[in-house]
Parts: C-alpha cells; structure tokens; sequence
C-alpha cells in the first residue's frame, strides 16, 4: 500500500520543487506522476528537446526517496505540431475540424500523428532508460476521444470492414442493408456514421473500430517502451465505467491496469465501487489509482469540498477493493487553466495548512503501520457479474443516448450482494465460469454460440446463472434473433417470451409466490414459462396473466431469468437466498457501511467503511485485531463519520 500524487513542476517556480518534495517526502508521498501534459516544455519546437527542468524535478524528488512516473505526453500536442500538420486535428460529426485547445486534440488514425509521438516517445524513452528513479511509464492520459470523422479516418475505417467482412455481400447482409435501400456495391460508398440513426449493425462496427483503432495507437506506444526500457513498468490511467472502449483488449498489453476515481461524493459510492472491480478484472489482478480525488471538482461545476474524513475514506476505499497504490490527484490546485477550480493536496496558497494535507499526514502514518501486512493480499469473489463492452455499444444502437443504463441495471444485484459482506468479480461472457457460486448477467443482449455453450457448460456442472431482462435477444452483428426468445438460451431458462413492453413511467406490480408485492419499473419481457419454475408474476393491467421471474433446472444447476426492473427488496431477497454461506457472518453493519475482504495466506483483512457522515454502530461477533487502531476488537463498535476499521481476522481460511 503506497501513496502517491500528480505532479506540474512546469507549472510552478523551479525553486518550489525543493519546497513541494520537501512537503511530499512528510506526507508519506512515494511516488509522483510526471509530464502527461508537457509536451510543449519537453519540445518546444519541433526537433528542439529540453529536459533540464525535467530532470532537475526527478533529481529533486530522488533526494526526499520519491520514485516517478513519466507519461508519454501525446494527449495534448502542442500549438507548433499543429500549425504544421493541422489534419492532425480530429473532425466532428459535423465535418468541422476541431481547432486547437483543450486536450486529446487529434485523430486517433494520423500517420504524421503516429510519426511524431513514436518521435517524442524515444527521445524521452532513451533519455531515461538507466535512471533508476524512474520506474515506469504511463501511456498517455484517459484514452476515450473524440471520435474524428475525417477522411482518414473514413478510409481506415472502409478496410477495417474489408478486413472484417472480406466481401461485400457479408457485410451487406449481416448489416441488413436491404433495409432502405442501403446495400453497397463498393468499399468506398461505406461513409462514416455521421447522421444520427444508422442502423445498429452499423453503429456497432463503427463503436469496434474505434476501439480497435485506439488499442492499435496504445499498443504502439507500449511496444516502443518496452523496446527501450524494458526494466521499468507500462501502465495507463483508464477511465473506470467509461463505455467507449473495450478496455478489456485495451488492458491486454500492459503490465498492469492504473484508473481514475472521481466519486464525487458518497451518494456515488456503489458506481466507484462497482469501477474498481471492474478495473480489478480487466487483468484479474490488482491495480493502481493514478488519479484520486481528494476534494472539490470542476468543470462544468464546482462540487462540493469533501468534509474532513471523506479524502481519507475514499483512500481507503481504493485500497480494500484492490488498489496497490493510490495517488492523488493533485499536489497542488492550480492557479491558471480549465481545471483552476480543481483542489489539490495543496490548495492555491501552497501552504501545508489545506484539510487535505492534513489528512494525508494521517493517512501516512497509518499506512506505513498497516501496509506491510496487506501488501501481497488479494480479492476472492464466489460471484460474478458479467460486465461486456459489446452490449453496452448495443445498449447505444439509436443514438449517443443509452437505451437503459447499463451500469444501475449491474448495481441492483450489486448493492444486494455488498449487503451480504460478499466481494464481487467482474468478467466477460467467454471467460471460464467455473470459480463463481453465483454468474450474473444484466443486460446480455448479444448472444453467439460460444457464448451460450459456455453458459450451458457452466450451469449444467452446477453453477447458477441469473440474467437480466433482453437477454439473448440479438447476434454479434446487433439484429435481433429469428427464434423465440430467449433465443439460444430459451431451454437453459424454460422459458418462451412472445411479447414484452418498455414499462416507463408506468406503475406495474409485481408479486411473488410468497404474496409479496414489488413494483416494477423500466422494460417487460412478458414470460410464458416453458418448464420454468414461476417465482413472481405481474399483477398489472393486461400483463397479468405472464410471468415476470422464472427459475430452471439445468444439468446439476439452475437459471434464473429476471423479466423487468424490480425494487431493490426484490434483489436483496434473491440474493440472500443464494449466498447466503458466503456471506460475512462475523460482523453486522447497516447498509450505510460497506465491507470488503482481501486474503492473503491464512489471514483474512477485513475493511470496514462507514459512507456517513454520521455516527454508525457495527458488532463484531468474535474477536479480531484493528490494525489501524492497534488494538483488539470485539462486541459493539461506534463508527465515528466517514470512520474506517481494518481488521485482521486471524483465523485460518476456511471454504
């Protein structure tokens, strides 16, 4: 467990390195993250290379024991790269070349943008290479955008169809262009999907091939680093829920995954929650923070200042989900620029009199005490939930616009499970089941033959599957299914779906055999069961006479297939009746606290958070050590706000 921060000695006098080092090296800081966005400064003309001040700031910080991390600075070209080569700049979707300003200012296909990063990557890369201070890279800054629509980009995008589809015909009939009209007889008619409504075949290849295309530019940087220092780590700062990419291809070449968490606020705790597992499985190993907030944010706006406590349960946080190092977003809250109003560890005054600071000294101190125990210590989940790229993009075919909001339909079974104490995995649908009590799926639109079969295999060996409402009901090319859905998977779940509706707004009950009473809410597949076990039915108006949840035996497991939106008692039901024997018996917490385990040998380390800003009870039913309060604990525990507890559970690892 090490803390970090983000540091802008450009930004800065060069004689308040001495000072912000001197700050650090009292706070804990091991590690800071340099130069993302100081391309200008490194080259300020082109071919024109000055690092002193760079290397003055590394030598600085190598005297208070502080390591660093250098970014490859290709997320802001500077003004004279433009001037030069302004196609360089991305096109909108409506033909306007964007001009320069703000950041991630150019085309994701540019050859001459290609030519001059590997450029500025080498020099820095072969500058640095047998200093030990600098212990990895990060691979430019929050890959994500904007999409360029130029024609560049067009071509690129017309033999990536090529290359995917190999004729004509196949592209045109497994887009379904003999509707209106669109069937092409030339690669070159293929445009870029710039006026809204394409159909979603379309929109889907477009979503691929943007992705693919920035996995291509990110895999280039990567290779080229680790040619020239193949000692020091290659990491990026990835963006959490973002849904543009897939960040799981994304992932694959990098050593490990970094990401940025900027939860705004407790209210917001289960979707930063929901991201660093997310985060933790795009490798299935642990992860860094690159960026944490540690206060106020702004852009747009200007939230609110975290209160004190709140900074140091968010680290906390980080760390009980898997985070291995945490570093903070910023040293220091800069005077000029978009992000003025954006806190850091330091506020604008630069003093060390700032909350954070103050938190930090605190967090430090605890740290250095607790983190040689945890380190080494990893997250095991009986359950998992299937967290997909592709069905977000189809949860996107009618627009920028998502249909249903992928992330809150995951957090209904999500928040249920974190009741129960339970760690959470996430993985894709092709991933090997077999190590999960429990597989959940919200949202599985597209359903291909390995996809099913390695549900099959799983729930047949006695695994159980639930999914959500609209699964199985589209192939990889986003067309919905010719069979009666749940298509390839209507005799795992005994089910037959022959009319749904979207629910709104629309009060609908839902009650279950128990004669309890849910509402429902969002979209309706009105179930027939086919074999299927009913579980609830709908009790609304002429929904009434199908069936909302069904559970089905299958092989040694059983399918459960959730037909709509239901209040959250529902899921919280469900789920206790399932996981029950994994859940974390020996501590009671409300449900404003979270819990979250790691393992590591015989031990167990328990993180206790409490989300409130108010006093909060839990009771620990046997006696384990609190390592940051050094001492044992038993028996009714008073939570201060925003309080946090680690507990070492010494008793050997049973399951």
């Amino acid at each position: 467990m090490y803390l970090g921060v983000d540091y802008y000695p450009e930004h800065w006098e060069r004689e308040r390195c001495e000072v912000d080092a001197s700050l650090m090296e009292k706070a804990g800081i091991e590690v800071v993250r340099l130069a993302e966005f100081a391309w200008s400064k490194l080259e300020p003309e082109d071919g024109i290379y000055d690092f002193s001040w760079l290397d003055e700031a590394i030598s600085i910080l190598n005297k208070h024991n502080i390591k660093v991390v250098l970014c490859t600075p290709t997320a802001a070209p500077p003004a004279w790269l433009i001037e030069k080569h302004p196609d360089i700049l991305p096109v909108n979707r409506n033909g306007q070349r964007m001009s320069f300003g703000a950041r991630r200012h150019y085309c994701i296909t540019s050859k001459v943008y290609y030519y001059y990063s590997r450029r500025i990557i080498k020099k820095m890369a072969e500058h640095y290479k047998d200093n030990p201070q600098v212990i990895g890279w990060q691979v430019d800054n929050e890959f994500g955008g904007p999409k360029c629509y130029c024609d560049n980009c067009k071509r690129e995008f017309q033999l990536w169809l090529k290359n995917r589809y190999k004729t004509l015909e196949d592209l045109n009939k497994a887009w379904g262009n003999a509707f209106w009209s669109h069937d092409y007889t030339s690669w070159e008619q293929i445009p870029l999907p710039i006026v809204y409504y394409h159909n979603p075949a379309f929109d889907l290849d477009f979503r691929r091939f943007f992705s693919d295309m920035t996995v291509k530019y990110s895999n280039m940087q990567i290779k080229l680093l680790k040619e020239l220092n193949p000692d020091k780590f290659v990491t990026h700062n990835f963006m959490g829920l973002f849904p543009e990419l897939d960040y799981y291809e994304l992932a694959k070449e990098y050593d490990f995954v970094s990401w940025d968490n900027y939860p705004r606020g407790i209210e917001n705790r289960y979707r930063s929650a929901l991201a660093h597992d997310v985060m933790r499985g795009l490798k299935k190993k642990n992860f860094w923070i690159m960026e944490e907030q540690c206060s106020y944010l702004t852009r747009e706006d200007i939230t609110r200042t975290f209160p004190p406590g709140e900074m140091r349960l968010w680290t906390y946080h980080c760390f009980a989900h898997g985070a291995e190092t945490v570093v903070y977003f910023r040293w220091r809250a800069c005077n000029f620029g978009i992000e003025q109003f954006h806190s850091g560890i330091l506020q604008h005054d630069g003093t060390d009199k700032s909350i954070s600071y103050r938190e930090l000294l605190q967090i430090k101190e605890e740290i250095q005490r607790v983190g040689p125990k945890i380190e080494g210590s990893k997250i095991v989940s009986p359950v998992a939930i299937i967290y997909d790229y592709e069905n977000i993009w189809v949860n996107c075919a009618y627009g920028e616009k998502p249909m249903y909001d992928y992330p809150g339909e995951i957090i209904r079974f999500y928040k249920a499970i974190k009741k129960l104490g339970i760690n959470v995995d996430t993985i894709r649908p092709t991933d090997d089941f077999s190590p999960y009590k429990v597989v959940i799926a919200p949202l599985l639109y597209v359903m291909t033959d390995e996809i099913a079969e390695n549900i099959k295999r799983y729930v047949s060996n006695g695994g159980i599957f639930i999914a959500g409402f609209r699964c199985a009901i589209k192939d990889k090319n986003s067309n919905i299914l010719k069979e009666v859905l749940p298509g390839k998977l209507r005799d795992l779940f005994g089910i037959g779906i022959y009319a749904w509706d979207n629910i709104r707004d629309r009060a609908v009950e839902i009650k279950d055999k128990n004669g309890k009473v849910y509402k429902g809410d969002t979209f309706a597949d009105l179930i027939t069961p086919e074999g299927a076990e009913v579980i609830a039915w709908y009790n609304s108006g002429w929904y009434t006479p199908y069936s909302a949840v069904t559970v089905n035996s299958y092989g040694k497991g059983r399918a459960y297939y959730i037909g709509c939106g239901i209040s959250q008692e529902f899921y919280d039901s469900l789920i206790n009746n399932l996981l029950s024997g994994y859940a974390l018996k020996e501590i009671l917490f409300p449900e404003e606290v979270e819990v979250n385990i790691r393992e590591k040998d015989d031990r167990r380390f328990i993180f206790v958070n409490n989300f409130s800003d108010k006093m909060t009870q839990i009771e620990i039913k046997r006696e384990m050590f609190d390592l940051i309060a050094e001492k044992s604990v038993q028996g009714k525990i008073t939570m201060n706000p925003f309080g946090i507890m680690i507990l070492e559970d010494r008793y050997a690892i049973q399951r």
